[in-house]
């Protein structure tokens, strides 16, 4: 069986009922009661936990072979769930264990990433320690971080980053098809660090893409720090003070640095060519019923 963390989170959402599909066993596992909405899904097994509680986790780990661990975001307590995760998999003998991380996990202007990176380290001596096999992979933006219905209702695409910067984005389902090959070869995939990477797009392209497939103009409109908390309230208004210090860290870095990188490995990995954002774009509108492509 497999166990899948923050079952209920953005990517969970992705890949859950995804590896469901494809006849995987799982066991998943959030504080958020809707996990149980995952056995109509095809999901075998649900359980509530606090993940800061070892007990717990100790529960969910038990009776599991593999488990891909997706952390909580912007959680002050992350690096401590990830240690507890780590602990509790190698005490109920779980055989694999694949770190959802982050690409470049050491980047020190992102306090999330140093959490992954303090992870990755843990999971790194522990793994070494105990025999357990582990693989980490390092994804980049996620296509479904481009909230499309969101911003088909405004009619803009608001960013924090210079509109003509690019930054790396991927498909979550193709994360899971690798999943999918790291689980049937554990031992072949054991150790190992990828980054996952496709296209390197600018505010300007993923709003053009917008356009394209829903028929609304979308326009990029660069936001500035002033005005972050228009768009981005949950870091504002109501959050705790470490979500909103990641939330401001991750803004002035992506700012001044960009985010991306090769699509090399994610093209290795993979036994079919990744999946776009445009690709990922007419998916979701067909989904949302806003699917109205403009014609050339």
């Amino acid at each position: 069986m497999l166990l899948i963390t923050s079952a209920c989170g953005s990517v969970g959402r992705q890949i859950v009922p995804y590896l469901a599909k494809h006849g995987v066993d799982i066991r998943a596992v959030d504080i958020n009661p809707k996990v149980a909405d995952y056995k109509s899904q095809g999901v075998k097994e649900t359980m509530v936990i606090d993940a800061t509680k070892a007990d717990q986790m100790e529960k969910a780990m038990t009776g599991v072979d593999q488990v891909v661990y997706i952390p909580t975001l912007f959680s002050f307590q992350e690096y401590v769930m990830g240690k507890i995760a780590i602990d509790a998999a190698i005490k109920e003998g779980v055989k694999q264990f694949i770190d959802i991380s982050v690409l470049f996990p050491n980047l020190d202007t992102k306090l999330h990433h140093m959490m992954k990176k303090k992870v990755e380290h843990y999971l790194l001596y522990r793994g070494f320690e105990s025999h357990m096999l582990w693989t980490v992979l390092q994804p980049s933006g996620y296509n479904h971080d481009v909230f499309l219905n969101q911003f088909y209702k405004l009619g803009k695409f608001p960013n924090y980053t210079p509109l003509d910067k690019r930054m790396s984005w991927f498909d979550a389902l193709d994360e899971a098809d690798i999943i999918l090959k790291v689980m049937a070869r554990p031992e072949y995939f054991d150790k190992g660090v990828y980054q996952l990477c496709n296209e390197k797009l600018n505010s300007y392209e993923v709003a053009d893409m917008m356009t394209e497939v829903t028929g609304k103009k979308i326009t990029a409109e660069y936001v500035d720090e002033d005005h972050l908390a228009d768009y981005f309230p949950q870091y504002f208004h109501g959050g705790d003070s470490y979500s909103y210090e990641a939330f401001i860290r991750l803004v002035r870095t992506m700012r001044k640095w960009g985010w991306d990188s090769s699509s090399f490995t994610l093209e290795a990995l993979l036994d079919h060519k990744p999946r776009t954002m445009h690709q990922y774009l007419e998916r979701e509108s067909k989904r949302l019923g806003i699917y109205h492509p403009a014609t050339k």
